[in-house]
């Protein structure tokens, strides 16, 4: 025997032992028609906004129960492929960048909950957001300038009214974000708000109206940056801002602790 031969039966061999060793892992039944119904999904059998066969005809078709219909239609809802409403037949959809970014959801929220997770989660915010700036102020157009001037004034009638002043931050954010008209960024810097501002501890409201104000000149700086087309001075007052963000949640609390 050559020794190309030799080789191959120590490769089967090999491959042998290592399947005995870890068997293959059965797939659910759910599973399996999951996978199925999304191939002819991506296959166009079935059009977008098209209802999907009922549940009993789901079941006849693959033989398959009611429980592993609804399971694989709950993971094809997950990926963004069908819509489900109550009574109706399942809908085939396409998956947004909300959809694709929701999925992270609990993922995202356990990491958070982990030792340094809302720093890490901050950093990353810090990187996005400082691109974000950098391209407004390259890129914006005047009515986009404009769009951020009006969440500023919102800002400034908000300073005494603390949830007020969190929603016109958040929406001067939004406009930051939406510049780009891309909607993958969009859907990051929603997702990316509400998962941090969901973890944020409790902060005092005094101390909290002592920010707001705080808050509003630096959003100032960025957008007098940003009309001055300076990349370098919007990306300055951006990373000043949310680092001042970052040390009212969670210094302060740190410094509150420490006083007996």
């Amino acid at each position: 025997m050559s020794t190309f031969d030799d080789q191959a039966d120590q490769t089967t061999e090999t491959i042998g032992h290592a399947m005995r060793r870890r068997p293959l892992a059965r797939k659910k039944l759910s599973e399996m028609v999951e996978e199925e119904l999304e191939q002819m999904i991506r296959r166009r059998e079935f059009a977008e906004g098209e209802q999907l066969p009922s549940e009993r005809e789901l079941m006849a078709f693959f033989n398959v129960g009611r429980p592993s219909v609804r399971e694989a239609l709950a993971a094809l809802k997950r990926k963004g492929l069908v819509q489900i409403s109550n009574g109706e037949r399942a809908r085939v959809s396409r998956p947004s960048a909300d959809t694709i970014i929701g999925e992270l959801s609990g993922v995202a929220k356990d990491f958070l909950s982990r030792p340094g997770g809302i720093a890490h989660f901050e950093q990353l915010r810090m990187f996005f957001e400082s691109s974000l700036v950098r391209y407004a102020a390259e890129f914006a157009t005047d009515e986009q300038i404009a769009r951020l001037g009006k969440a500023l004034e919102m800002n400034s009638q908000a300073l005494d009214d603390n949830e007020l002043f969190i929603r016109s931050d958040i929406e001067f954010h939004r406009e930051l974000a939406e510049i780009p008209a891309n909607p993958i960024f969009m859907a990051v810097h929603v997702a990316l708000l509400d998962w941090l501002i969901a973890a944020r501890p409790a902060v005092p409201q005094e101390e909290l109206h002592a920010h707001n104000n705080v808050s509003y000149q630096q959003h100032i700086e960025i957008l007098k940056a940003i009309q001055a087309r300076d990349p370098d001075a919007a990306e300055a007052a951006l990373k000043a801002h949310l680092k001042s963000v970052f040390a009212a949640y969670y210094a302060a609390p740190r410094k509150r602790s420490t006083k007996k």
